[in-house]
């Protein structure tokens, strides 16, 4: 029975969101559990992302798959390569997404491909690192737990946050530079680089554009991905009531008419204590959502919300037991990231990481005064908690916050807490944060004045000192 997809556009207050259903979908692109099979110890459930009849990438969840944990990821060492037919369908979409057509045109067949259910596709930047400063590409040779991947942060609780990183579709083995050299050029005239497919937390699955990736890094051109997140989670979606009207004033015991009424309620509200504000939770959930999206239910299509209803988020593809039986082979050699430009490596070690982008979106601003009552050793300002209670938290927080979103005054603020020997704990941490910044020629000066002074106070940031005073004389 051939797939049947459909593309619905929902509107959300000011947003619009584009869906996409399918139906009866080959299941050939997705992921599904593998239950307990021992990889990763006691406790740790598996999941694999496959493409075909391949296993592409091996995701361990430890605790019994808690949604709070990182994942440990590693490509599945049995992969060789997929289908030609898939490979085209890749191939085909990136070609007439760029030709302009929209999304849903230009991924249709792709999501023929995936498993039933209702998608969400945009377009969004993407740092082509594992999220922790290497190249993507070559960076899940091992398993290894990978920050970023949980599927429920608690630092952003229940906010909506684009996935920025990536794992790989195939091993380095397919690097060439006959291929970069020809993506070189395409590179620059392509509006979309990739096609991913949101895997857990801030990473997804780059389907289309691996040499891509390496190109753009390289020339400094922004890595614009289309992207698919399934949209199958439940959500409530918890509000407060508004507020109830102030009570009318009544004058007090000998007074007359003269008596001013502004005063008089503001003397009532003062002599009652405030009263405790309710949060209503509802009765069953809001909606449904996937990392950038949340839909309610109300706004969902008919038949989109049947889908989603009486399907399932994961379930065993027809080819499960090829893919078990693959899981456990061993890979005959492991090409790292070595073999790519040192320029790409090193770009790679300077863009954002899972801190920074975690922060921005825990963070909704902070103003001058709040990180001054940092600086200062208070958590507070004005009565408001600033970020979190725990004041080593907060700093390394506000630190991520400001590298990602204002340079500048993120040179400052580590400078401050730097020079602040009672803020000596986050010392190592800011100081480990500011070798990204080798163009300043403040933290220059601070990092030669604190390396001559001698002084033990900046004893804990010397070797990052010194290692940002020879980054910053080679870079002249």
């Amino acid at each position: 029975m051939a797939a049947e997809v459909r593309s619905e556009v929902i509107t959300h207050g000011e947003k619009s969101a584009q869906l996409i259903s399918v139906k009866h979908g080959e299941a050939a692109i997705g992921t599904c559990f593998a239950g307990y099979t021992g990889i990763g110890g006691t406790g740790a459930v598996t999941r694999i992302f496959f493409i075909g009849g391949e296993p592409i990438s091996v995701v361990i969840c430890p605790n019994n798959d808690n949604k709070q944990s990182n994942k440990l990821i590693s490509i599945a060492p049995a992969f060789k390569n997929y289908d030609q037919k898939i490979y085209n369908v890749l191939g085909n979409s990136i070609k007439r997404i760029n030709a302009g057509e929209s999304l849903a045109n230009g991924l249709r067949d792709i999501m023929s491909l995936l498993e039933d259910g209702v998608y969400t596709v945009y377009t969004a930047d993407y740092y082509p690192t594992d999220g922790a400063g290497s190249f993507f590409w070559g960076a899940y040779n091992i398993p290894h737990e990978v920050q970023g991947t949980a599927e429920k942060n608690r630092f952003i609780g229940t906010k909506s946050f684009k996935p920025c990183f990536l794992v790989p579709s195939q091993p380095l083995d397919y690097f060439t530079k006959k291929q970069k050299a020809v993506s070189d050029e395409s590179s620059k005239r392509r509006e979309i680089q990739g096609i991913v497919y949101h895997l857990s937390g801030f990473h997804s699955v780059l389907l289309k554009g691996h040499h891509g990736a390496v190109s753009c890094l390289e020339n400094d051109i922004p890595f614009r991905c289309a992207v698919i997140e399934k949209v199958c989670e439940p959500y409530v979606e918890t509000f407060l009531p508004p507020p109830p009207p102030a009570p009318a004033a009544e004058p007090a015991e000998g007074e007359g008419d003269n008596t001013d009424p502004a005063q008089a309620v503001q003397a009532a509200q003062a002599a009652q204590p405030a009263p405790e504000v309710p949060v209503f939770v509802p009765e069953g959930i809001t909606g449904f959502r996937s990392p950038s999206l949340k839909v309610p239910i109300e706004l969902f299509p008919k038949e989109m919300l049947k889908l989603v209803l009486e399907g399932r988020p994961e379930y065993k593809p027809r080819q499960f037991d090829a893919l078990m039986a693959k899981i456990n082979t061993s890979r005959k050699k492991t090409v790292s990231n070595n073999i790519l430009p040192l320029s790409v490596l090193e770009k790679a070690d300077q863009l954002p990481d899972y801190e920074m982008v975690e922060s921005a979106y825990a963070v909704n601003s902070l103003s001058d005064e709040q990180l001054n009552c940092l600086l200062a050793g208070d958590v507070e300002c004005k009565g408001e908690v600033i970020i979190s209670p725990n004041f080593y938290q907060s700093i390394v927080t506000a630190c991520n916050f400001l590298q990602f979103t204002d340079t500048k005054r993120f040179v400052d603020f580590t400078i401050a807490v730097m020079e602040n020997p009672e803020l000596s704990a986050t010392h190592e941490y800011v100081a480990k944060r500011a070798l990204t910044q080798l163009s300043s020629k403040k933290l220059y000066k601070f990092f030669t004045d604190a390396v001559a002074s001698g002084d033990t106070q900046y004893e804990k940031i010397l070797t990052f000192a010194n290692t940002f005073i020879s980054r910053y004389k080679e870079t002249k």
